[in-house]
């Protein structure tokens, strides 16, 4: 409260504790990403394109909140409140991938594995590189991660389908 205009009284008019901020702000980085996957999370126009545009997105707010993920990610370890309200927020969305992968593999065109499993790992993956990326004052090239990130997401996803992720 320091460095900002306002009072100590001031931030507990709006927040309980620390907590209460940290989730508050999670709450905005996940609209921020839900808003930015809905083409590819609803199953709208083409997989692969639309999950292209959906990381885009998903990078794009990586690299404005970075700062808050590493934040809370680093916290929460030592703060079981604050461990609950983390893996409920990447827990979220690895119920909406799943079933997005569920659904791309009964229509074929994704391999036959674990939804749930998969989610859950592409979901930690890429928060990891996002953290790591975009965590600190010194910040990854987006395009690089971008670009990571997709490769990682298009080949175990659509692997059947490289040669059009690649645009041949």
């Amino acid at each position: 409260m320091a460095g900002t205009e306002y009072s100590r009284p001031a931030f507990y008019l709006y927040f309980n504790d620390l907590h209460g901020l940290m989730e508050t702000l999670l709450d905005e980085v996940k609209g921020g990403i839900v808003e930015g996957a809905r083409i590819w999370l609803t199953n709208e126009g083409d997989a692969i394109a639309s999950l292209q545009e959906s990381l885009k997105a998903l990078v794009d707010v990586g690299y404005e909140c970075g700062g808050i993920l590493k934040s809370v990610s680093d916290a929460a370890p030592s703060d079981a409140r604050l461990e609950h309200v983390w893996e409920t927020f990447l827990g979220s969305f690895d119920e909406v991938v799943s079933a997005r992968i569920a659904h791309d593999q009964a229509k074929g065109i994704t391999p036959e594995f674990d939804p749930l499993s998969m989610a859950h790992a592409l979901n930690r993956m890429g928060a990891g590189v996002l953290i790591q990326a975009f965590g600190t004052t010194q910040k990854a090239d987006k395009d690089v991660v971008l670009e990571t990130i997709t490769r990682i997401w298009i080949s175990t996803l659509y692997p059947f389908n490289l040669n059009k992720a690649r645009g041949v």
